[in-house]
């Protein structure tokens, strides 16, 4: 259960989630490399790997370690950023559905992402003749946490 009235942050597991799914990227992307090791690319591929990898990993802690999120009894306020803040608060009474996703490496960790759509047209983002579909919110927690969001979410809208 989540505590109201009160900012949380996501759960520490979140990290080395994010973590993997890092080192997982950059292992597929690196695997050409590694098998043919051509002299010169390897080189790039190590460059890239530090100039562009740290830095990715290093935003990605700091962002969950400011990610902050206060369930009160009519909204759900999402606060975000590292170096630009947001604070996004969603309305119950907006809210058309929540959903839980569990990919396969979240089950590994106990992580549930936690979607949260409203009614909102800024959800909806048309790109080169493609429409992108994006949540009002969305959280990873555990799959307690997640489900008792997703319950309470749905009650408070009823």
């Amino acid at each position: 259960m989540i505590n109201q009235n009160t900012p949380t942050k996501l759960p520490s597991v979140v990290k080395w989630y994010v973590l993997t799914k890092i080192i997982l990227l950059f292992f597929t992307i690196s695997l050409p490399f590694l098998v043919f090791n051509k002299g010169v690319w390897y080189g790039v591929f190590i460059s890239l790997l530090i100039f562009i990898g740290l830095p990715v990993f290093v935003y990605f802690l700091l962002y969950f370690k400011f990610l902050t999120f206060v369930v009160e009894n009519d909204k759900i306020t999402i606060n975000s950023g590292v170096i630009i803040k947001r604070s996004n608060s969603i309305s119950f009474d907006k809210v058309q559905n929540v959903e839980n996703v569990r990919g396969v490496l979240a089950r590994l960790f106990g992580l549930s992402k936690v979607s949260i759509w409203t009614s909102s047209p800024e959800q909806i983002k048309v790109y080169r003749k493609e429409t992108i579909h994006k949540p009002a919110g969305s959280l990873e927690l555990m799959v307690a946490d997640g489900e008792w969001l997703k319950g309470f979410i749905l009650s408070k809208h009823s």
